[in-house]
């Protein structure tokens, strides 16, 4: 379960870069550029449960919404065909209007971000790569080099545990990095410079919040 935020955006990666700070030294950032989003729910204790907002992203044609959201956004007099929708949950109930446009100065003062996202794809990939596991004797007849080991024992229990490390997909996976120092905020052309490397390929959709640590 997500941990409940005042805030939170969500963001296009646009690339990496680099920026000079106060002191004169080159900061390596990653660019976000805060995608064009709006409120399209407010959420309630009394009838979902928990304090929250909702925010639409991402427009398409009307044709290739569903009846429902076309009907829900139209109601709250929303004009953009937002396909995507993502929740933030508060801890206390939301000052946020609906139909409210989301922008970068939402994120003013706020010295460090926790951000969520899907990692690259990196393809079917041996037990070394995928999780690190030692390797063999590289020496000639070793026959034993990049493999991931023995696997389970003989006899008893005769089968292999759950979430051995073995070979399989690598990537592609929902991951969070936390407390990430925002460098600089450009209101102007709404970005976000973030120091590092985020996950994801450019481009990406991302979700940045408040750092809970």
């Amino acid at each position: 379960m997500a941990k409940a935020t005042e805030k939170g955006l969500i963001v296009q990666k646009v690339g990496m870069t680099r920026v000079i700070d106060q002191n004169g030294s080159m900061v390596p950032v990653t660019l976000l550029k805060v995608a064009p989003q709006k409120i399209t729910k407010i959420l309630s204790v009394e009838r979902d449960g928990y304090h929250g907002f909702q925010v639409g992203y991402f427009e398409k044609s009307e044709k290739n919404l569903t009846k429902s959201d076309v009907h829900r956004l139209r109601k709250e007099k929303i004009e953009e065909n937002f396909a995507r929708f993502r929740e933030f949950r508060t801890p206390g109930a939301v000052a946020l209007e609906l139909g409210a446009e989301m922008t970068v100065q939402l994120f003013e003062g706020v010295t460090s971000i926790d951000i969520t996202g899907i990692t690259k794809g990196r393809g079917f990939q041996g037990a070394v790569k995928r999780w690190g596991t030692t390797i063999g004797r590289m020496t000639h007849g070793s026959r034993f080099h990049r493999r991931p080991g023995s696997l389970g024992q003989n006899s008893s229990p005769s089968r292999v545990y759950k979430n051995k490390h073995q070979p399989g997909q690598m990537g592609v996976d929902k991951c969070t990095v936390q407390n990430l120092q925002v460098v600089r905020i450009d209101n102007e052309d709404n970005l976000i410079a973030i120091k590092g490397s985020v996950p994801g390929y450019s481009s990406n959709y991302l979700e940045i919040r408040p750092t809970i640590k």
